[in-house]
């Protein structure tokens, strides 16, 4: 081996070490990933994901998981006291509160900045840094932005209730909520007619304060209604506020929702009041059978904020005393006319077979049968009739007929028109042949009944 060739061999083996020398040299962990740094200056956010082949997204989540950690930073800062009226107001669990604030104050983060990142075979490490300087200037800046907001939304609302417009007023209290969502955690001290006011506490008794004034009274809470038809007239609902002066004012434009808390009914869910302060919502069908069934009217104040509202904001407004009254319906099943002709080989059998099966499967959905047509909301009309088939190795076999229309007694319509041929029973004699075409037409009975009901019902 000459000279030149080793001198190359050892080269290349000096630049190997070399490179294997940097490569553990970057492999180290630097500072910030073996202790976590504190810093008077920053709020410091790290975080470390597994790399792996179900993991692709590692370094998006790692930069999630450090804005998290660096939000959890500033919440430090937040009142314990300010956390528990919170908790109180919306009914939520502390760790849901505290969840939710962090969420909110990482998504409103802006000026942080990466500082550094690392990572070896497993793990991604990622290390982002705030000014807390700069984010409490920019805290500052959106903070008077929706204060101002919300304090306008609240003085408007102070101004329609002195108006008696109460609805406009809760509406307004309600939509100067949404301005303070993102610092519903802060003390949000403000001025206010020359006085210092907490801003959310004062929202929040407001609304407290007018619903509490506030009475709907069902007029005509117990009605009669049937199975299948409207309710007429209107179920009605009356929305008065009680004045500190004690006048008795009717409020308009107040948004109810009325909805089946026991059976159920086509209406108009959503209605608001008139200026005479009555709610009318239509009833165009009771569509259960159950005797006793009940309507809820109750006020329905969160739609109006709900578009862009934050969890707790929801859950706050959904805690507040929900006004409601209740209409009690007794509910009977269409009165009913049964016309019927059971005919078995050319004569009347001293049992009928069709009618009781029609009249059972009718009756468990809330019909009633009556004996007096003039007296019906329909007359049904049944014929059935026997015939004679064929005889074949000792056994007979005969076919019914059946026929069944509906009448509507309110139009004199005939709203349902059906018949069923060829009904076939076998059996060891002629009469019990029929006798079993008989039982298989009530079986058709039951098949086509849906159908039957839809229409007598639409």
């Amino acid at each position: 081996m000459n000279i030149y060739r080793l001198k190359q061999m050892i080269t290349v083996l000096i630049l190997g070490l070399f490179l294997i020398s940097l490569s553990f040299a970057g492999s180290k962990k630097p500072g910030w990933v073996k202790q976590r740094p504190v810093s008077q200056e920053y709020y410091i956010g790290i975080a470390v994901v597994p790399k792996s082949e179900d993991n692709k997204d590692f370094m998006q989540c790692a930069k999630d998981d450090a804005l998290r950690d660096l939000s959890s930073e500033i919440m430090v800062n937040i009142s314990s006291e300010f956390i528990h009226s919170i908790v109180e107001q919306s009914g939520m669990i502390e760790e849901e509160v505290l969840s939710n604030v962090r969420s909110s104050t990482k998504a409103d983060l802006e000026g942080y900045e990466l500082v550094d990142t690392w990572q070896d075979e497993n793990d991604y490490w990622v290390y982002y840094r705030l000014s807390k300087t700069l984010y409490e200037n920019q805290k500052k800046l959106k903070l008077k932005k929706a204060t101002s907001l919300s304090l306008d939304m609240f003085s408007n609302a102070k101004k329609n209730e002195k108006e008696n417009k109460i609805a406009q007023a809760l509406i307004f209290y309600l939509q100067s909520l949404k301005p303070i969502q993102k610092y519903i955690a802060e003390p949000l001290q403000v001025d206010y007619n020359g006085a210092k006011i907490f801003l959310m506490n004062e929202i929040y008794s407001s609304i407290q304060n007018t619903l509490s004034q506030i009475e709907l009274k069902a007029l005509q809470g117990t009605r009669n209604a049937k199975t299948g038809q409207p309710l007429k007239p209107p179920l009605e609902v009356l929305a008065v506020f009680s004045a500190k002066s004690g006048a008795q004012i009717n409020v308009s434009q107040l948004p109810l929702k009325f909805s089946f808390i026991r059976g159920s009914g086509d209406l108009v869910e959503k209605v608001k009041t008139g200026n005479d302060g009555k709610a009318r919502c239509q009833v165009s069908k009771i569509t259960a059978t159950d005797k006793i069934q009940m309507v809820k009217v109750e006020l329905d104040i969160f739609s109006s904020i709900q578009e862009g509202a934050s969890v707790i904001l929801q859950n706050i407004v959904k805690n507040f005393t929900t006004l409601s009254a209740k209409f009690v319906l007794n509910v009977s099943g269409l009165s009913t006319f049964l016309e019927v002709s059971e005919i078995h080989f050319d004569k009347k059998p001293e049992v009928l077979y069709v009618e009781p099966k029609l009249k059972n499967l009718m009756s468990e959905r809330g019909f009633t049968f009556i004996k007096d047509m003039a007296n019906a909301d329909i007359v049904i009309n049944l014929k059935a009739a026997s015939r004679k088939g064929a005889e074949m190795h000792g056994l007979f076999s005969a076919y019914v007929d059946l026929n069944i229309s509906v009448l509507d007694m309110a139009t004199g319509d005939e709203i349902y028109k059906n018949s069923l041929n060829d009904i076939k029973g076998i059996q060891l004699d002629y009469n019990k042949a029929g006798i079993k075409a008989f039982e298989e037409a009530g079986k058709k009975i039951e098949q086509i009944l849906p159908d039957l009901i839809k229409k007598i019902q639409k």
